[in-house]
């Protein structure tokens, strides 16, 4: 057989184990939540290292402001520059340019790649701010910059300061550590895969425990079950769902093997009889009456052997939901009384007076499965009323319906007996055992039609006195 979308011949891809794919689905998230940290991370450090920059970016040229201040004149910044480039020691990425109103280079510490571009400056007394702060594009990376004008001397002549600073060393920390935290991240990664496969391994030890019980249990072991108070919340309900489907299957079998053995013994008596007679007969020659009253005899068997195969495989329908239903409007009334008429006879050949009592009554039902219903009653009745007792057939209308009632003067039933006469082969004691016209399958033929319906049967007995079985149908309509 092959499966819709792979070639034939082709072999399926093993799934993943569980453990595996759950280690996966850890490592998964692990990977995303270090992702999305480190990103986070990346960004906030590049940020405040950022604005720190520009702080003391700022910071320098107010300090260039206030070095001018103490100057003399202009010229005293070409001759004695060092008061300034004191200000920027240590700081090798910084270029500062001071130029006079005209435009003449006062100073300048560096000379870089590219030009600075015209940026508007900051009036003199006016305090400087981020907002302040411009960029600008050098050789490498990106750079930072700022344009003020800073008073010289007591008369405050202008000066056009221009300070300038190249992010490359930042850029160069930054990308240290981007590598640091990816090689951080992928360690991560792989710590949380191995620990979460460990964690999942070591988790599913119950039920690979519950996976042993449930191998040990074969057909003689039905009875073992899953001890469910001592696992896991996550497996107590698969437990109790695995010991309920045991349940069943202990109880299906059970049956099964009972029904089995009641079958065996109730066919071994008719066919023990058969061969019985038939070796008394060809023990010796026989006359033709002889042989006649012999095959009379093996018949009444043979029509007991049909009728418990077919009482059987009835039942066997029934259980495999194979016996469908054909519904239609009955008239109770008239149903019992051709009951009464079929069984008259009968009934008069033992002594018995059998009875009908019914107003006109509907009822939604398979014709055929209600007169098979309520003339195994019907039969069983007259079979255990003794004779010049009464056998009643009656319906009435109910709340929910319309209910069918079969009673006997007959012995009668003793209480323990009635859970189970509707059983299989059950036969309530020797008294009532007709093993020559029954196999004790009757009362469970008409429960199994009762359920077809979606009705319900039910039996009241009073030893010595009377049994009445009541039929319960449904959905019915008086007319």
């Amino acid at each position: 057989m092959t499966v819709a979308g792979t070639a034939p011949g082709a072999r399926r891809p093993r799934p993943l184990s569980l453990t595996l794919r759950v280690a996966l689905l850890l490592s998964a998230v692990a990977v995303a939540t270090f992702l999305a940290v480190g990103a986070y991370l990346y960004q906030t450090l590049a940020s405040q290292m950022a604005e720190r920059d520009d702080i003391e970016l700022i910071g320098k040229v107010a300090q260039i402001r206030r070095i001018l201040a103490e100057l003399p004149s202009p010229q005293a910044i070409v001759q004695n520059p060092r008061p300034l480039t004191e200000a920027l020691f240590g700081h090798d990425d910084f270029m500062l340019s001071v130029r006079s109103p005209d435009g003449m280079t006062l100073l300048r510490t560096s000379l870089t790649s590219r030009p600075l571009p015209q940026v508007e400056r900051v009036p003199p007394k006016q305090p400087l701010t981020l907002a302040d702060v411009h960029d600008w594009t050098p050789a490498m990376g990106t750079g930072r910059m700022v344009s003020a004008v800073g008073l010289v001397g007591a008369d405050g002549q202008p000066v056009q300061i221009t300070l300038a600073r190249e992010r490359s060393d930042r850029l160069r920390i930054m990308r240290n550590y981007a590598v640091d935290l990816f090689v951080a991240l992928c360690v991560g990664a792989t710590l949380a895969a191995l620990l979460g496969y460990a964690i999942v391994r070591h988790s599913m030890r119950r039920l690979r425990s519950v996976i042993g019980k449930a191998n040990d249990i074969n057909t003689s072991r039905l009875n073992t079950r899953l001890s469910v108070e001592d696992a896991p919340v996550e497996l107590r309900e698969m437990g109790q769902a695995f010991n309920a489907m045991l349940d069943r299957l202990e109880d299906g079998v059970q049956r099964l093997s009972g029904f089995a053995a009641d079958l065996a013994h109730d066919l071994r008596t008719p066919v023990n009889t058969l061969m019985m007679e038939t070796q008394v007969a060809l023990s010796r020659p026989r006359t033709v009456q002889e042989y006649q009253a012999l095959l009379a005899s093996n018949f009444e068997e043979y029509e007991r052997l049909g009728r418990m195969i077919e009482n059987t495989l009835f039942l066997a329908r029934v259980d495999n939901a194979q016996l469908g239903l054909r519904r239609e409007s009955v008239d109770l009334r008239a149903e019992l009384q051709r009951l009464h008429d079929y069984f008259e006879i009968l009934a008069d050949d033992v002594g018995v007076r059998l009875t009908v009592e019914s107003p006109q009554l509907r009822a939604e039902a398979d014709p055929m499965l209600l007169q098979r219903a309520v003339g195994n009653l019907v039969s069983n009745a007259i079979r255990h009323t003794p004779a010049g007792g009464e056998v009643a057939l009656s319906a009435r209308a109910t709340a929910d319906g319309v209910e069918l009632a079969v009673s006997n003067t007959g012995p009668g039933i003793a209480a323990e007996h009635l859970p189970h006469i509707f059983d299989r082969y059950y036969r309530a004691d020797a008294a009532r055992s007709d093993r020559a016209h029954s196999a004790g399958l009757g009362l469970s033929i008409v429960r199994a039609i009762m359920e077809l319906h979606g009705g319900k049967i039910r039996v009241d007995s009073v030893p010595g006195a009377s049994t009445v079985f009541y039929l319960s149908f449904e959905k019915t309509q008086n007319i």
